[in-house]
C-alpha cells in the first residue's frame, strides 16, 4: 500500500508531500493543474525513463520518494533474490540530475532500473485509458481466467515442473549438439590417442632414458676410470691402499696396550679400512658389469627419438606432458562413447517430466473451462450495472502443441456490446467507453482474486457521464474494499465516492507558476464537487447537489 509520496523539483512542483491511506482516494483538479505531473513523478520513482527535462526550471536535481507498506504481500523472496534489505515499510527513491543521469535506491541500497521496475510492478498498477489495450493481450486474459478459477496452486506446481522440463530439455539439446560435433572429430581424436597409446609412455621415462644415454655414450671412459680406482684400492700388488692401511692398523694395535692413543688411531683406521673395502667391492661389481652395448645404445636412442617426435607433434617439452594429453584424450573419447547413455538418460527424464507436465496442464485446462461460465455470468452482471445492456462475452479456448509457461491453453476473449451483433475479438470491436468499463469490471474481478497492494485509475472514466458515471464510481468503491485505490477523475459522481479527496492546483509564487496538492476537508470537498457540477461560478443548487452526493 502506498503510504507517502514526496516530490522535489519535478516539473512545476517545487516541494510537496502527500500521505495516502487505505480505501478510495480521489484526486481532482482543473485541466493543466498538474495531475499528469503527479502521475509522471510516481511513474519515475517506479522505474520509468528519466531525463533532465523533468527537473524544475532553475534547479539542479529532481528527487522523488515513495513509501510503501508491504508487510502483508509476501515480497520477502524478491528482496532476498535481489540482495536487498527487507523492510515492512519500504522506501524507494529516484534522483535525476541536470546531466540526465539518474540513480535509484530501495531502502537506501542502490539498484538498477530493471530491479526498480520489477518491484514497482508488484507494488502498484497505474491504469490509464491507453492501457485498455492490455485487455487484448493473451497474457492478461489467461491471467484473469486463472485468478477467477483460483489456479495459483496449480500454476505454482506447473511452473516448478515446467522449469525442470525446460532445464532437462536444454541439457539434452546441448548434449546432442556436442555429440554431433564430437562425432566429427572423434576419428581425429582416436588417431592422436592411438599414437600416444602405442608409445606406452611411463612417468619420468624421458629423464631416466636421457641419464642412461649419457652413461652409454661415455661407457669406455667410465670403464677405464672404474678399473683404475679398483686397482689402486685392491690388486695382486702389495702396495695397494687397502694393504697399506691393514699393515698400519696392525702396527698401531701392537702398542695399544701401553699407548692408549695408538688404540684410538687403530680403531679409526680400521673403520676407514672397512668403508674403503666396501667401496672396493662396489667398484669391482661395477667394473665386472660395465660392458659396452651398442644394441642398448640404439634402443635408448630410438626410444628417445620417438618421445622427442611426439613432443614436437603435440607441442610440449616433456614426456609427462604427453602422458597428461593421453589421459585428456582418453576422457574425451570416453565422453563421446558415453553420449548415447547420457542422451538416453535425459530422454527418459524428459519423458517423465512431460507426462507429469501434461497431467498438470490438463488439470489447468479443466479448471479454466469450469470457471468460464461463472466468469461470463459475473462479467455480464457487472457490465449491466455499468449500463452496457445486452452485451455478450465469451472465452474461446484452443490447445497448443507445445508447453507454455502457464500451461497448454490459448485463450481469446470475445465480446459484443449490442444484441444481435456477432461476437469478435473484443479489442477490435469495443468502443473506448465500452472498453474502459469492461476493463474496470475485469480489474474488479482481479482485485478480489489476487492480492495487489495499490491500483491507480488515471481518468479512465473519460467519455461517460450521468448515471453511468455514478455506477462507475460505485465500482471504484467496490474495488477499494479489496485493495488501495487512487482515482484521478473529472466526474463529480465519481469524486463523491472517495474516502479521501485531494485537489491538484496551480498558483503563482515568486513570479512563477507552480503546482501543488492538498487534502480537502469536508467543506472543501463540497465546494470542489459543486465546482465540478456547475463550473467556475458555483450556485447554491450545485452546493446542495454536492452535499447530497457526499451525504453530508
Amino acid at each position: 500500500m502506498l503510504l507517502r509520496l514526496k516530490i522535489s523539483n519535478y516539473a512545476l512542483i517545487s516541494e510537496t508531500e502527500i500521505n495516502f491511506e487505505n480505501g478510495l482516494t480521489i484526486i481532482t483538479g482543473e485541466t493543466g493543474a498538474g495531475k499528469s505531473i503527479l502521475m509522471g513523478a510516481l511513474a519515475l520513482v517506479l522505474g520509468s525513463r528519466a531525463d533532465s527535462s523533468v527537473i524544475k526550471q532553475g534547479e539542479k536535481k529532481t528527487v522523488v520518494e515513495a513509501e510503501f507498506d508491504i508487510r502483508n504481500y509476501n515480497f520477502k523472496t524478491f528482496f532476498d533474490e535481489n540482495d536487498l534489505d527487507y523492510e515492512d515499510i519500504t522506501q524507494i527513491r529516484r534522483e535525476v540530475n541536470d546531466s540526465g543521469k539518474s540513480r535509484a535506491f530501495i531502502n537506501d541500497t542502490p539498484v538498477n532500473i530493471n530491479t526498480l521496475k520489477d518491484l514497482g510492478s508488484l507494488l502498484l498498477d497505474i491504469h490509464s485509458q491507453h492501457q485498455n489495450l492490455e485487455i487484448g493481450e493473451e497474457s492478461f486474459q489467461i491471467g484473469l481466467v486463472d485468478a477467477f478459477a483460483k489456479n495459483s496452486g496449480l500454476l505454482e506446481k506447473y511452473s516448478g515442473v515446467y522449469h525442470e522440463y525446460q532445464k532437462v530439455k536444454t541439457e539434452l539439446d546441448k548434449l546432442e549438439k556436442v555429440a554431433k560435433e564430437s562425432a566429427k572429430e572423434a576419428e581425429y581424436l582416436h588417431f592422436r590417442f592411438d599414437e600416444l597409446d602405442k608409445a606406452k609412455l611411463q612417468e619420468n621415462e624421458q629423464q631416466e632414458l636421457e641419464d642412461e644415454l649419457d652413461i652409454l655414450s661415455h661407457n669406455e671412459d667410465i670403464k677405464r676410470s672404474i678399473s683404475t680406482a679398483c686397482n689402486e684400492l685392491v690388486s695382486a700388488e702389495e702396495d695397494t691402499v687397502l694393504q697399506k692401511m691393514k699393515i698400519a692398523t696392525q702396527s698401531l694395535q701392537k702398542i695399544s696396550s701401553y699407548y692408549p692413543k695408538a688404540a684410538e688411531l687403530a680403531k679409526r683406521l680400521e673403520e676407514s679400512y672397512i668403508e674403503l673395502n666396501d667401496i672396493s667391492h662396489d667398484l669391482q661389481d661395477i667394473d665386472e658389469n660395465t660392458e659396452y652395448s651398442p644394441e642398448r645404445l640404439e634402443t635408448v636412442n630410438q626410444r628417445l627419438s620417438l618421445i622427442y617426435n611426439l613432443e614436437k607433434k603435440f607441442d610440449v617439452k616433456t614426456s609427462d606432458e604427453l602422458i597428461k594429453i593421453h589421459g585428456d584424450l582418453q576422457k574425451k573419447l570416453n565422453l563421446i562413447d558415453n553420449f548415447d547413455v547420457q542422451t538416453d538418460d535425459l530422454k527418459k527424464q524428459l519423458a517423465g517430466l512431460k507426462t507429469e507436465l501434461s497431467a498438470i496442464a490438463d488439470s489447468l485446462t479443466a479448471s479454466r473451462k469450469n470457471a468460464v461460465e461463472g466468469l461470463k455470468s459475473e462479467i455480464a452482471t457487472l457490465l449491466e450495472s455499468l449500463a452496457i445492456h445486452e452485451s455478450c462475452f465469451d472465452v474461446q479456448f484452443s490447445v497448443t502443441k507445445d508447453f507454455l509457461p502457464n500451461g497448454c491453453d490459448s485463450v481469446k476473449f470475445m465480446f459484443s456490446a449490442n444484441k444481435n451483433v456477432p461476437m469478435s475479438d473484443l479489442s477490435k470491436t469495443a468502443s473506448g467507453g465500452e472498453l474502459s468499463r469492461l476493463m474496470l469490471c475485469l480489474k474488479y474481478i482481479l482485485s478480489r482474486s489476487t492480492k495487489l497492494p495499490t491500483i491507480i485509475f488515471d481518468e479512465i472514466d473519460t467519455g461517460i457521464s450521468g448515471d453511468v458515471a455514478g455506477k462507475t464510481g460505485a465500482m471504484f468503491k467496490r474495488i477499494s474494499e479489496y485493495m488501495q485505490v487512487i482515482c484521478i477523475t473529472h466526474l463529480p459522481q465519481v469524486a463523491c465516492k472517495g474516502d479521501h479527496h485531494f485537489k491538484v492546483y496551480k498558483h503563482e509564487e515568486n513570479e512563477s507558476v507552480r503546482s501543488d496538492i492538498k487534502q480537502l476537508t469536508i467543506d472543501e470537498r463540497v465546494k470542489e464537487i459543486a465546482g465540478m457540477l456547475s463550473g467556475e461560478k458555483i450556485s447554491d443548487a450545485a452546493l446542495q447537489n454536492a452535499r447530497e452526493l457526499l451525504g453530508v
